[in-house]
């Protein structure tokens, strides 16, 4: 009996290794990448932390993903030759895409069992954003999805190293670039332009809704210039409004949450948001940088 007891034990023991974790729990590993949810930041270059200007962000990139944050937003323009992160006008602040990416890249290199998503908005080509990925030794983390075998586990995104997902708004990929997928091929989102706390709501705007992936935009924005609000975010971001309007949305679309994407991550809810979603019980917490 103490023998077949020692043996269930190192069975046990084994499993547990082999899923240390996915993305900050176990229980996500065998679940498939459609089937999970990504705290993910509204502009997330746009931060106060990197001296932007009427940011939507607090703290930067490295701060953010340290927290638990997986999904990134960005803006990627061309600023006299070079392929620049900036929110509109570049007066208000700008940083090397290049920058950002060797950010993510060090993330990866230091988190073996982290699967991070890029969305970006993009006013540079789709060869540009190869180089700068190249350039930042990324390529090797790249995931290409096949529509014929459907989105893999975490576990299966992990073991194989696949562990960068990348969407752009601008469908110019060649055939050798099918790392690079049109967001709009695999995505449904909300609306973005929301200015109040009572203007949410689950509609669609861009994305077919019966691609597999559904980006819940939760943040509120001014109505003009359409910089982060910080003091009505602190609401937006709290629960029951935030894991309600989750829920919500999620039950007249008929299309589980992937990426909720927010303002001010470290303000309110959104790690409890993301662990009830995935059906994670082990009680997250956002790291605040100590120098803020």
């Amino acid at each position: 009996m103490k023998k077949l007891l020692f043996i269930l034990f190192v069975l046990q023991l084994t499993f547990q290794m082999s899923y240390a974790q996915c993305n900050g729990s176990a229980s996500l590993c065998l679940k498939t990448y459609n089937d999970v949810a990504y705290l993910t930041t509204h502009n997330a270059f746009n931060s106060d932390e990197d001296g932007f200007l009427f940011p939507n962000q607090t703290y930067n990139i490295t701060s953010q993903l340290n927290a638990g944050v997986r999904g990134l937003m960005i803006d990627v323009y061309d600023h006299f030759g070079t392929p620049t992160a900036y929110h509109t006008v570049f007066a208000l602040g700008t940083i090397p895409f290049s920058d950002l990416l060797n950010d993510i890249k060090s993330f990866l290199d230091n988190n073996s069992n982290e699967i991070i998503t890029i969305i970006l908005e993009c006013y540079i080509t789709a060869n540009d954003i190869e180089n700068e990925i190249n350039q930042a030794g990324l390529s090797n983390y790249l995931y290409t999805h096949n529509s014929n075998t459907g989105w893999p586990t975490l576990q299966n995104m992990i073991n194989n190293n696949n562990r960068l997902v990348i969407f752009t708004d601008v469908n110019d990929a060649s055939s050798s670039q099918l790392w690079y997928h049109y967001v709009w091929d695999y995505a449904v989102e909300t609306h973005y332009s929301v200015s109040t706390i009572n203007n949410f709501t689950c509609n669609f705007n861009r994305g077919d809704s019966i691609n597999d992936l559904f980006i819940l935009n939760h943040f509120v924005t001014d109505a003009n210039l359409g910089y982060g609000l910080y003091n009505e975010s602190n609401d937006v971001n709290a629960n029951p409004f935030f894991i309600t309007r989750a829920l919500d949305c999620q039950n007249q679309t008929n299309k589980f949450p992937n990426f909720v994407t927010i303002d001010f991550y470290e303000l309110g809810n959104g790690l409890d948001v993301i662990d009830e979603l995935n059906g994670v019980t082990t009680t997250s917490s956002i790291n605040i940088p100590e120098h803020k």
